[in-house]
């Protein structure tokens, strides 16, 4: 019999060779496993950032209705499990490895995603879900997950990332707009002139499209201005989806997602890993910790724009351990002091991901964040959080 561990090794062979663009895969996979992602209604949902908080309000909000909900997101924090969800809870590491495995049998040549997007549709038929929310992977046109029909389509916002595999600004709204649908409504909080693009897609698909410009001023279980704006965009996308007002805000009261703006005392931990997401944190901390001494472990992959970063995330007093995550894109320790010792930020380098929480927590401040990429976030998290030295 297969195990999670053998499930793992198999992934993590799969990793070796990187992205590969193109549906003729996926398709060809969901074919020989019944496409079970036309077994059960769909939500998809695509962006820059926020695009997982959608996600995880999104399916509270159904569950909360009284459907039977999957969720699938990525990438996951502390197990592969996280990602694939029915009514909130992890798929066991048992069925985690019987799907991969059953992947792996009908002998489609498929890439690490396009194995996990096959085995999350497979297990949501098995479980007989009603509908299920999906994340976009990365872009969306090419995206594995561009394989469903969905009866809405949703776009958070359109910003730079990932430019060395999507492009320019206009590229990057172009290929998110792909997972726009003929006669799909679709829900989009992007601006400017990436809301040119998806509104120019949108009519040339006779799609529906409803703009969302105002944020929610009603209660969210999850901090940050930013959040107001993600659930602006999932309440419009519930309402076209049938549900009524009173369950969708008792499903925003109680919703949790992990590594976005957690506070636990005087320690905050986010995945912020690339510029908007680092506007956002700054945005959060200034409202939530106007004040005091600040502290960090910072870590990022080096094909995000980490001078920006740097720019945008820290005041001048603040005290920055920078340390690498555990990924083979993360960007050197040494390059990221030099960045932001040219902004005159005091810093230090620690490699070891455990030891710069460990300083971080023994160091003076009022408000210590540990930020950047949400492989960093998924090694930590929960190391930082069981010290119980954080106040």
């Amino acid at each position: 019999m297969n195990t999670f561990d053998d499930a793992l090794k198999y992934l993590e062979h799969l990793c070796i060779f990187g992205i590969k663009a193109g549906l003729e895969r996926t398709l060809a996979l969901v074919d020989k496993l019944g496409n079970p992602q036309n077994c059960y209604r769909t939500v998809h949902v695509a962006g820059t950032n926020g695009k997982g908080s959608v996600c995880a309000m999104l399916a509270e909000i159904l569950r909360t209705s009284g459907l039977h909900v999957g969720l699938f997101t990525s990438p996951h924090l502390e197990s592969y499990c996280e990602r694939i969800k029915v009514d909130g809870v992890d798929i066991s590491e048992a069925d985690f490895a019987e799907e991969i495995f059953r992947v792996k049998a009908t002998g489609v040549d498929c890439s690490h995603f396009e194995t996990l997007t096959g085995a999350a549709f497979d297990y949501f038929k098995r479980r007989g879900v009603d509908i299920a929310v999906v994340e976009v992977g990365l872009g969306g046109t090419l995206d594995s997950t561009n394989v469903i029909l969905p009866e809405v389509s949703v776009i958070t916002n359109v910003a730079r990332d990932h430019e060395n595999i999507l492009g320019d600004l206009d590229n990057i709204a172009l290929n998110k707009a792909g997972i726009i649908k003929p006669n799909v409504p679709c829900v989009t909080g992007a601006k400017n002139k990436p809301l040119d693009i998806v509104r120019s897609v949108a009519v040339e698909m006779n799609s529906p499209l409803h703009i969302v410009t105002k944020p929610f001023d009603g209660e969210v279980n999850l901090r940050g201005r930013h959040q107001r704006m993600n659930a602006a965009v999932a309440i419009e996308t519930a309402r076209l989806l049938g549900v009524d007002d009173e369950t969708i805000f008792a499903a925003l009261k109680r919703v949790t997602w992990p590594g976005r703006f957690e506070v636990f005392g005087s320690l905050v931990i986010d995945g912020a890993h690339n510029p908007d997401g680092a506007a956002a944190l700054r945005t959060a901390l200034d409202e939530t910790f106007p004040d005091g001494k600040r502290a960090w472990v910072f870590g990022v992959l080096r094909d995000k724009n980490f001078s920006d970063m740097v720019k945008i995330l820290f005041r001048g007093d603040d005290f920055v351990i920078v340390t690498e995550p555990p990924s083979e894109r993360a960007a050197n320790v040494d390059e990221v002091c030099k960045v932001l010792r040219e902004h005159e930020i005091s810093c230090v380098g620690e490699a070891d991901n455990f030891a710069a929480v460990e300083r971080l927590l023994s160091t003076p401040a009022d408000v210590k964040i540990i930020a950047g990429s949400l492989y960093l976030i998924g090694k930590v998290r929960r190391f930082a959080t069981v010290t119980g030295r954080h106040g």
